[in-house]
C-alpha cells in the first residue's frame, strides 16, 4: 500500500508542479513563454484566474483524488498481488482521464441551462488535456509504485474492507467535490469581474449615478405593456410604424423630449391616444416612475384624438419632466416606447436625469413632426 500511495503522491506533485511551472513561464512572456508551451500542464479550469481560496481548494481536492485514486486503481489491477510498471502507467492515465472527465461533466451541467447542449459541449475539453498529460508523464509514478517480482501483498485487504474502503470513500468524495469547487471558483471569478466593471463605470460616471449592480433586485422592462383593449381595424401598430427619439431639450429646471412616429407601411393607419413609455435603469430593470397623460412645462397636451396617417405621414408626442440630481441614484439608462400599450416596445440606450419616484408627463399623439410644428 505504501508504494501505491507513494506513486500517487509523485503523480500529484508532478500534476501541481507542471501546472504552475507552465503557468509561470507563460506569464513571463517572451522566449520564456515560448518554452513554457512545451511544458505539459494538466491544470487550467478552476485554478488559474480563480480567487485564491477556490484555487487552493481545487488543487487540494485534485491532490487527494490523485493520491487515493492511484492507490485504489493500482491495487485493483494487482488484485492483491504486485503492481507492475505497466499497470502503474495505465493507472496514471486512468487518473488523468477521470479527473478531466469530472471537470468536463461539471462544466457541461453548469452551462447547460445557459447555452443548451451544443453550447455546453463547447465548454468541455479538460479530459483530453489531462489524459494526454498522464500518458506523457505517467511512467514516473509507475516506476515509484512498481513492486519487486517476488512481492506479494497478502496483508492488503480487498476493496470493501478497511483500509481500502476508507480510501475508496475519500477518492469518491474528492472526485465529486472537485468539479463543484472548480465551477464555484469560476462563478466567483465572474462575479468579481462584474463588480470590478461596475466600480470602473462608476468611477468615470460624470453624473455620479449609482454603479450598475448585476445582483440588484428588480423586474426587467417588459417588451410590451398590458393592452388597454383590443386594437381597432386599421390601427397603427409596431409593424406599420417606426418611432424616433431624438435627444431631450432643456429649460431651467425642466426637460422635454419629442417622440416622432412615421407610418412606414403602404396603407393608411389610424392613431388614437397616448404612446406607451417606460424606462430601464442601469441594471436593466424597470425604473419606478409615474407616467402622467397630460402636458408639462415643455409642451401642452391637446388630448387624444383619432388621427389617420397616410403612408409616410408622421405624428409626434412630447414628454416632459423636472430636472433631478442623479448622484447615487438609479437613473433612466434606456428609453422604451411603443405606439400604444399592448404593442411591442422599441428601446434606445439613453442616459436621462429621470430617477425613481418622479412623474413623467406624456402628451397624446398629434399631427406633425415636432412640438414646434
Amino acid at each position: 500500500m505504501r508504494r501505491r500511495l507513494a506513486g500517487g503522491a509523485v503523480l500529484a506533485v508532478l500534476w501541481i508542479a507542471c501546472g504552475w511551472i507552465s503557468f509561470g513561464m507563460l506569464r513571463a512572456g517572451g522566449s520564456i513563454a515560448t518554452l513554457g508551451e512545451l511544458v505539459p500542464s494538466p491544470m487550467a479550469r478552476g485554478v488559474f484566474g480563480s480567487p485564491p481560496a477556490w484555487a487552493v481548494l481545487v488543487q487540494c481536492l485534485t491532490v487527494i483524488a490523485v493520491v487515493t485514486g492511484f492507490a485504489l486503481i493500482s491495487f485493483w489491477f494487482a488484485r492483491g498481488g504486485r503492481t507492475t510498471f505497466a499497470t502503474g502507467w495505465i493507472t496514471a492515465v486512468l487518473i488523468g482521464f477521470g479527473i478531466g472527465a469530472a471537470l468536463d461533466l461539471g462544466s457541461f451541467f453548469a452551462w447547460l441551462g445557459d447555452f443548451g447542449v451544443r453550447g455546453a459541449l463547447r465548454t468541455m475539453g479538460a479530459t483530453q488535456v489531462t489524459a494526454w498529460w498522464a500518458v506523457t508523464l505517467g511512467w514516473i509514478p509507475a516506476l515509484v509504485a512498481r513492486e519487486p517480482g517476488d512481492s506479494r501483498r497478502a496483508a492488503d485487504a480487498p476493496p470493501g474492507r478497511s483500509p481500502w474502503f476508507v480510501v475508496a470513500l475519500i477518492a469518491a468524495a474528492s472526485l465529486i467535490a472537485l468539479p463543484i469547487a472548480a465551477e464555484a471558483g469560476h462563478d466567483a471569478t465572474q462575479q468579481q469581474l462584474r463588480v470590478d466593471q461596475a466600480q470602473a463605470e462608476a468611477a468615470v460616471d460624470p453624473d455620479g449615478a449609482a454603479p450598475a449592480d448585476p445582483d440588484a433586485p428588480g423586474v426587467p422592462v417588459p417588451s410590451a405593456a398590458p393592452a388597454d383593449g383590443p386594437s381597432a381595424d386599421g390601427a397603427c401598430t409596431a409593424r406599420t410604424t417606426t418611432i424616433m427619439t431624438p435627444p431631450p431639450d432643456a429649460a431651467t429646471g425642466h426637460r422635454g423630449q419629442v417622440l416622432q412616429l412615421v407610418n412606414t407601411s403602404d396603407a393608411s393607419c389610424t392613431l388614437d391616444g397616448y404612446p406607451d413609455v417606460a424606462y430601464g435603469d442601469q441594471n436593466g430593470h424597470l425604473l419606478d416612475v409615474a407616467i402622467d397623460h397630460g402636458g408639462s412645462f415643455m409642451a401642452q397636451d391637446p388630448g387624444p384624438e383619432s388621427l389617420t396617417l397616410q403612408p409616410g405621414d408622421s405624428a409626434f408626442a412630447a414628454i416632459g419632466w423636472d430636472a433631478n440630481s442623479m448622484h447615487g441614484q438609479l437613473v433612466a439608462s434606456t428609453v422604451w416606447v411603443a405606439v400604444r400599450p399592448g404593442e411591442a416596445r422599441l428601446s434606445w440606450d439613453m442616459r436621462l436625469d429621470i430617477v425613481p419616484g418622479v412623474t413623467v408627463h406624456v402628451t397624446a399623439w398629434q399631427f406633425g413632426s415636432s412640438a414646434a410644428g
